[in-house]
């Protein structure tokens, strides 16, 4: 399951100490696993202000490797019902690339997976720091 963790800390900037906030996704079994996967990384000189199960999200498209951006997109598919009404549902799940057009690709080649009866809709790039 895929979690949100918001934190803040001060960091030394030229010998002033500036207030930070900064938001880690990670994979993890729990709450708990999830803010101590922050905590084991960036250290105990924090404070976790947030932990938020992202509930609706799918498994990642790709691996994360170190240094990708953290895009979440959203990908639909029109379902009829037996009344004949068309209902879009929408996947969110996140996405690791080092650009928009590398996204693109990454995406392009796991709708081409059977997955043609589905289409792109939204982009987000985040902010988001992922810890793997």
């Amino acid at each position: 399951m895929w979690y949100r963790i918001k934190i803040s800390r001060e960091i030394n900037q030229q010998g002033i100490k500036k207030p930070v906030t900064e938001y880690y996704l990670t994979d993890a079994k729990n709450f708990a696993y999830a803010g101590l996967k922050v905590i084991d990384t960036i250290g105990k000189n924090i404070e976790v202000e947030d932990i938020l199960l992202m509930k609706s999200y799918k498994p990642a498209i790709n691996e994360y490797k170190q240094g990708n951006k953290v895009y979440i997109i959203k990908i639909a598919e029109d379902m009829t019902d037996e009344n004949g009404n068309i209902k879009t549902i929408k996947y969110p799940m996140p996405v690791f690339a080092n650009n928009d057009t590398e996204l693109y690709a990454i995406v392009k080649d796991f709708i081409k997976q059977g997955l043609n009866d589905m289409r792109l809709t939204t982009i987000s790039e985040t902010k988001w720091i992922c810890l793997s």
